[in-house]
């Protein structure tokens, strides 16, 4: 009795200390969520045209370059002895897309046809292979490794150069593991390369078809290329 009503006088004292709490919680109530905010101010929302891969600028700089050009056929004459079928499809998805613009084809040119022993031997009937599907109208584009860099937009211009110049076609050459034949180094009219670095024929291969593609994408004025 004397602690209850020590308490008591306590509480009248300095007041009911359960009269400044709030409301009773239950344990089967569900924890306060947070109120969803917006972005900051500062943030910018990317558009629906950023988010397919394109903004104000990308749309500028495709118009500036997109123009018109006669299309040509176009021929990749490769020296190999072939990619096997996974490589195949993929180049063939490539081949599909750079057709849509112009006609387009792949020979392939047996590595080393005479099995010769020396590898001068071996580029020369590599070589005579190679010249057996050149026109005499065609732009040849030697790819070696000693070429001129390129960046994308200068081969869609030389693309652009084989239409507007009046060619026949454009013909793009892949020599075999020691390079291209005397034979067809004196026929080509550009010599350009895709790395400084050494590749496999079947890569440079697909990285020249997706280059073409590109080419095409650049000269129309398409968002592929940003």
């Amino acid at each position: 009795r004397i602690r209850a009503g020590c308490a008591a006088m306590r509480r009248g004292i300095l007041g009911d200390p359960r009269a400044h709490r709030g409301p009773a919680r239950s344990s089967h109530s569900s924890p306060a969520r947070a109120q969803p905010r917006g972005p900051a101010p500062w943030v910018r929302v990317p558009t629906r045209s950023m988010a397919t891969g394109g903004n104000n600028v990308d749309t500028e700089r495709r118009k500036a370059n997109a123009r018109a050009v006669r299309a040509v056929p176009i021929r990749v004459i490769l020296v190999s002895k072939g990619g096997g079928k996974d490589m195949d499809n993929a180049c063939g998805e490539w081949s599909g897309r750079i057709g849509r613009y112009a006609p387009f084809d792949e020979i392939t040119v047996k590595t080393n046809p005479k099995n010769a022993k020396d590898p001068k031997a071996q580029m020369e009937g590599e070589g005579e292979r190679v010249m057996k599907h050149i026109d005499s109208r065609d732009l040849v584009v030697l790819m070696d490794e000693g070429g001129k860099d390129l960046t994308s937009e200068a081969l869609a211009e030389l693309v652009a150069e084989a239409g507007d110049g009046g060619y026949g076609g454009l013909v793009f050459a892949v020599g075999g593991p020691f390079g291209h034949g005397a034979a067809v180094r004196e026929r080509a009219d550009r010599t350009i390369r895709l790395s400084s670095m050494v590749m496999n024929h079947q890569v440079a291969r697909l990285v020249l078809l997706e280059q073409i593609y590109r080419a095409w994408t650049i000269l129309r004025g398409e968002p592929y290329h940003h």
